[in-house]
């Protein structure tokens, strides 16, 4: 008898596991939407106000970073420092490339991130700046988006991994 009670506790363990990790891979999401956004206005500032070099303004970003995006940063504004003639587009495409196959980026992330990069495209700062601005609302959008979509969804996915492990001890048992 005790074995069953074992199994079930199990069973309801991993089931409730199951809804939990899928919230919390929607938090995930807008978490790192919500570091980029940070990133973002720290660059923009730092372009519009001080006009320092844009490796420079890396280096500065990524101290105020959260990890992964402080690493991110960082490594970006070494290569920017190596000088090896490849414009700064390149260089964080390259960056971005790298980071796909690590676990600290969401594919959310990931693909907000490589657009950012796009926004460096631009000749003048007034014209990064802008597209950076475009850009913060495009990712402000995604992140009201998502927040609303775990708001609504987030209750059921509870509810429905519960019920599916009540539903296989049923069964199971």
């Amino acid at each position: 008898m005790w074995q069953k009670f074992v199994a079930g506790a199990c069973v309801m363990t991993g089931a409730l596991g199951f809804g939990w990790s899928l919230c919390g891979e929607m938090d995930s999401d807008i978490w790192h939407l919500k570091q980029q956004k940070q990133i973002l206005l720290y660059i923009s500032g730092e372009i519009t106000y001080l006009h320092r070099p844009m490796e420079e303004i890396f280096d500065l970003t990524a101290g105020k970073a959260e990890p992964p995006y402080d690493m991110f940063l960082s490594g970006i504004s070494r290569r920017m420092k190596e000088r090896d003639g490849s414009s700064l587009v390149s260089i964080w495409n390259e960056a971005v490339r790298d980071k796909t196959d690590g676990a600290d980026f969401s594919q959310t992330a990931v693909r907000y991130l490589a657009e950012m990069g796009n926004c460096f495209e631009y000749e003048g700062e007034q014209l990064q700046v802008e597209a950076l601005r475009l850009f913060e609302l495009e990712l402000d959008s995604e992140i009201d988006r998502l927040t609303v979509k775990k708001n609504e969804n987030s209750r059921m996915i509870k509810a429905l991994s519960t019920l599916a492990g009540i539903l296989c001890i049923i069964l199971f048992l």
